[in-house]
């Protein structure tokens, strides 16, 4: 072996050993505070007080998933918390669906203009819009008189979530139907089919991907949110998962066994999702970028 070749060699285990060190500082960083909070919610709440601490639980214990079922309403936060974000999700994926589709195969007159505007409405800060929301939902307008008010009700929290979350729907699926091939849509009418038979039966199997992303990012983000689930609810009636977790925070102690066990809980599915889809996320947000 020559000189140059064992150069060669060592930059390239050098690298590597460079480029896999980061990757494990990342690695660490990232999921340590899972690691931490999963531990936490398996000690006794006198081990999480004691010092120094400890970084695996002495003597292992469910019994914090237990009582926050039996001594809070967390059956009824989770339940609350599918319902929002399952509801949130059918409408986003629905309607985003047939909206970037018709953004991206038909030129009408407005067609950037009316994107950009719904786009646009995603890019306010959702903390600028919560005294609004809380107005609106207090006493809504046009349909107030058959409905009174829907504060602390959970269709004022489908119906917020769906404001914010349907402009990223139409984004993701108007870039995805950019990428699916318009030859396929012209093969669909030269078999006989009309354009939502198209749609229906030949172009949605192909955008599975983006509309499998769209579903996942979407859940994720009404399943997440807490600030206007503060906001605009008010008793456990409507209250998700996140307002549940934060009830462990009083002002003079902070009931950390609980808190892991729900924050754990409340976590599980960006985790799973995260873990088990993240190739229908990535296929999803990326299939627009190269376009035909």
């Amino acid at each position: 072996m020559n000189l140059n070749t064992e150069d060669e060699w060592s930059s390239v285990v050098r690298d590597r050993m460079v480029a896999y060190g980061l990757l494990a500082l990342y690695v660490v960083v990232v999921w340590f505070p899972i690691y931490y909070i999963l531990i936490t919610s398996f000690k006794a709440p006198s081990e999480t007080l004691s010092f120094p601490i400890t970084f695996y639980p002495h003597d292992p214990t469910l019994s914090n998933y237990v009582e926050i079922f039996q001594n809070r309403p967390f059956g009824t936060y989770t339940l609350n918390s599918l319902i929002v974000a399952g509801t949130t999700t059918l409408i986003c994926v629905t309607l985003g669906t047939l909206s970037g589709y018709t953004f991206s195969r038909y030129d009408f007159l407005g067609n950037k203009a009316l994107l950009l505007s719904i786009i646009a409405a995603r890019m306010i800060p959702p903390i600028a819009l919560i005294v609004p929301f809380f107005e609106i939902m207090s006493n809504p307008p046009v349909i107030g008189a058959l409905t009174g008010s829907l504060y602390n009700t959970k269709a004022a929290l489908i119906l917020t979530y769906t404001f914010f979350n349907l402009p990223f729907a139409v984004w993701i699926m108007k870039n995805y139907f950019d990428g699916v091939p318009r030859s396929l849509d012209e093969q669909a009418q030269v078999d006989g089919c009309s354009t939502w038979e198209g749609f229906f039966k030949v172009i949605l199997p192909v955008a599975k991907p983006g509309i499998a992303a769209t579903a996942i990012l979407a859940f994720i983000f009404s399943w997440n949110e807490f600030v206007f689930a503060l906001v605009l609810t008010s008793s456990e009636v409507s209250q998700t998962l996140p307002i549940g977790v934060s009830l462990f925070v009083a002002d003079d102690f902070i009931d950390w066994a609980h808190l892991a066990a729900g924050g754990m809980i409340a976590a599980l599915p960006g985790i799973l999702f995260g873990l088990f889809f993240q190739r229908y996320i990535v296929s999803g947000l990326t299939q627009g970028a190269v376009k035909e």
